[in-house]
């Protein structure tokens, strides 16, 4: 059970699974309050990527900026269950998927894309540029 949000209507499955562990071994359990904000250490790991990003891509950092919430961030908020549907709706009634790549890139300026992410969708942002910009030769690691 890794990441698992603890409140009245898990605390059943929760309690299943701990019966169900191998108490021959022995077992660490760590609870925290829930936070959907981001960590801080996370968000410094991913704003110290776009000077590197931006000069792989050949671009200023508020053009990656852009780039970056346009093609990897929008396709995360429309795969979330909730917010998606929202998201997508939004945009479809003001025409933006009709509009030119360009003129949808100027958008990303004035859209909240990654500040509208849990942790979830923030570790899959990380993940996927890591490996689309590990396929352009740019290692984009954990330092610190």
């Amino acid at each position: 059970m890794k990441d698992l949000k603890l409140n009245l209507n898990t605390i059943k499955y929760v309690i299943q699974q701990l019966y169900a562990l191998d108490l021959k071994k022995e077992w660490r359990i760590s609870i925290t309050e829930w936070s959907k904000k981001r960590s801080i250490p996370a968000n410094k790991v991913y704003q110290s990527w776009y000077p590197a990003m931006s000069d792989v891509l050949a671009m200023t950092i508020p053009e990656t900026t852009r780039f970056i919430k346009l093609n990897f961030g929008l396709p995360i908020l429309f795969s979330d269950d909730y917010i998606g549907s929202i998201i997508w709706e939004g945009l479809n009634n003001k025409g933006f998927f009709q509009l030119s790549y360009e003129d949808q890139l100027l958008h990303m300026t004035e859209l909240p894309v990654t500040r509208l992410f849990n942790t979830k969708m923030h570790n899959k942002l990380r993940d996927d540029l890591q490996i689309y910009f590990a396929n352009l030769g740019l290692n984009l690691g954990y330092n610190d």
